[in-house]
């Protein structure tokens, strides 16, 4: 090649490529020198992703919706709500698949619950406790697990979750050691509190308040709600009700979760399964309207927004909705029931997460 003959223009292209072509030697070079550490680095960063959580901003009061259904919807994971501050974890009710949720969020440290609290004893808010238990232990809580709950049925349910779990803990321990597995560590520890007349403080630590009262959700025993207190912040979750007779005491709340059923389209469920053939389907749903909390005026009962009208309140979400909220009509029903109300209202998902930062009126759904 004769650089004297060629132009300006051609000298600078093969200049160029005489770059790129060191470029690209020196990078194959570096890359097989250091190939070890690369791969190292990029494995590193999938494990952490997996284990490690990273610490929360603190001071902002957290609403984590680790499962949101009904054993009606056994696609969905079944109800719990996670209160998070300043990296405490406190869980309300413990539906089944709830725990997976918990751990793949990203931003909960199982490590880091202080305690459960049921609002009451049917299987879609209690079926996770051993999982949760389980993960918090591996992940590695230091003491026994507290489940605050009303009456005697709490005590049966963690008795059976802790005698169905003994040879998995007995197992682990065997295998880990008993110093890096401590067994008391896995165990859950019930916290039975009266059922109370009025509000009743049933747990406080440095973050938050806890208070209990009772909902009608009969003929089931011990079944309560909670209201959830951080400095100037306040939650209150119903857990499963039929419409309360009064709501004037959650006056002033930031945010209500508060469960729902559309008893006109469950009626028409029930109605629709016994033509089908389906007698017991069809008795379920004409039974189920008996004891949850219908969102609209029906057969000259008052629903939910009726009772909410004239109530000050930050935030409405629905949780623990019947029938199965991704279908269409019952999906025509909400949108009808949020275009009435007067309130913010959000239909609860899979990990979707309320912010109520402190010493502030600010909520933030992310």
């Amino acid at each position: 090649m004769n650089i004297e003959n060629m132009s300006e223009k051609s000298v600078l292209k093969y200049v160029i490529v005489i770059l790129l072509a060191i470029m690209i030697l020196t990078t194959i070079v570096v890359l097989y020198f250091n190939f070890e550490t690369i791969k190292q680095n990029f494995f590193d960063n999938q494990v952490e992703i997996l284990t490690v959580v990273p610490d929360n901003e603190e001071d902002i009061l957290r609403v984590v919706f680790t499962g949101v259904s009904s054993p009606l919807t056994p696609h969905i994971a079944q109800q719990s709500v996670v209160i998070s501050i300043n990296n405490k974890n406190y869980v309300f009710d413990a539906g089944a698949r709830s725990t997976a949720n918990f751990v793949s969020q990203g931003t909960l440290e199982a490590a880091y619950i202080e305690a459960v609290f049921i609002t009451h004893t049917h299987s879609d808010h209690i079926g996770s406790l051993g999982e949760l238990v389980l993960a918090s232990w591996g992940r590695g809580r230091t003491s026994s697990l507290p489940v605050y709950g009303a009456g005697k049925e709490i005590q049966n349910v963690v008795d059976g979750f802790n005698l169905a779990y003994l040879p998995d803990r007995e197992h682990r321990t065997t295998h880990h050691g008993a110093e890096f597995f401590k067994p008391e560590n896995g165990l859950l520890i019930a916290k039975i509190f009266p059922m109370p007349d009025s509000e009743l403080l049933v747990f406080e630590d440095n973050n938050i308040k806890v208070f209990a009262f009772v909902v009608p959700h009969g003929p089931i025993h011990g079944a309560v709600g909670y209201r959830i207190i951080a400095e100037d912040r306040s939650v209150v979750i119903s857990g499963d009700t039929d419409v309360m007779e009064n709501y004037n005491f959650i006056n002033g709340t930031d945010l209500l979760v508060h469960e729902a059923i559309i008893e006109e389209v469950s009626t028409k469920v029930s109605e629709s399964a016994y033509r089908l053939g389906n007698e017991r389907i069809g008795e379920i749903f004409k039974d189920i309207n008996d004891y949850h909390a219908n969102l609209i005026d029906y057969d000259n009962r008052p629903g939910l927004l009726s009772k909410l009208n004239e109530i000050d309140l930050g935030m409405l979400a629905l949780i623990h909705i019947i029938p199965d909220k991704d279908n269409i009509i019952v999906k025509r029903s909400l949108k009808h029931f949020k275009s009435q109300s007067k309130h913010d209202v959000i239909i609860a998902g899979i990990n979707m997460e309320i912010q109520l930062p402190l010493q502030s009126k600010e909520i933030i759904v992310k």
